[in-house]
């Protein structure tokens, strides 16, 4: 099974512009991201998915590979499908290009997960532990069957469960939350053009709701270690400390 990792970068983005440029810990955050997914060792073929000149030199300048993209594309999975005939592979796996701090056991999990199982997506969720994640709508829920497989994503706490105070609600059932990474078989974005817009695609801002109004099965993986996805500066600022925090308990553990 070949599989290429497209990793989407815009440059333009709205609420954090040249984000993926942006320094952390002395590299291009855009790097990072490009480092975690070769510390995964599943990918076939790596590209960045550029949509500036000045992306693809910083690309370039680390040893990574690129594809230029429009500008007008509307979210990382619409620009994959502008470039798929150029992606001969099997399996493509979406990671964005803001999150830096990635775990590549996600990837790996995914990557042996699309051997066995018929789902047309697979994507990593993990176990919330933290009650203000919950009512948190940057951080998206997701309700499973036993099986794994996604019933549904959503902004608000999902299940709710009724007659118990918010603040024991962990206690009482499992939360999931969602990383938006995405293993995509070829013949699910070779169709994506012809999908109907969704209105809880719409309505929850979630490019996942798309697929399953059309049908789709998304499976699940479940992964130790949540990201923290770059959307606002103080992302940045927080992503800077606990990648410095990492980077300082690995020095002492290998002096």
């Amino acid at each position: 099974m070949k599989t290429t990792v497209a990793i989407p970068a815009r440059l333009g983005s709205t609420r954090f512009p040249r984000k993926v440029l942006a320094d952390l810990c002395g590299k291009p955050m855009i790097q990072h991201v490009y480092e975690k997914v070769k510390q995964a060792n599943v990918a076939d073929d790596i590209y960045v998915l550029v949509d500036a000149t000045e992306v693809e030199n910083v690309v370039r300048s680390f040893g990574g590979k690129s594809i230029m993209t429009s500008p007008e594309c509307y979210c990382g999975t619409d620009r994959i499908v502008s470039v798929l005939d150029r992606l001969q592979t099997d399996l493509i796996i979406n990671v964005q290009g803001d999150e830096p701090l990635l775990d590549p056991e996600s990837l790996i999990a995914i990557h042996e997960r699309a051997k066995i199982s018929q789902a047309d997506i697979i994507t990593p969720i993990f176990k919330i532990t933290d009650p203000a994640d919950i009512e948190d709508p940057s951080r998206v829920k997701v309700a499973v069957c036993q099986n794994g497989k996604a019933l549904y994503f959503s902004r608000s706490p999902i299940p709710f469960v009724r007659g118990i105070e918010k603040s024991k609600w962990l206690t009482h059932c499992p939360f999931w939350g969602h990383i938006g990474v995405y293993g995509y078989r070829r013949a699910v974005l070779e169709n994506y053009k012809n999908l109907y817009a969704s209105s809880l695609e719409t309505a929850e801002s979630l490019e996942q709701l798309k697929f399953l109004a059309n049908g789709y099965a998304i499976d699940t993986v479940i992964t130790e270690l949540p990201t923290i996805g770059i959307d606002t500066p103080e992302d940045l600022e927080k992503a800077t400390i606990w990648l410095s925090s990492r980077e300082k308990k690995n020095s002492i553990f290998n002096s």
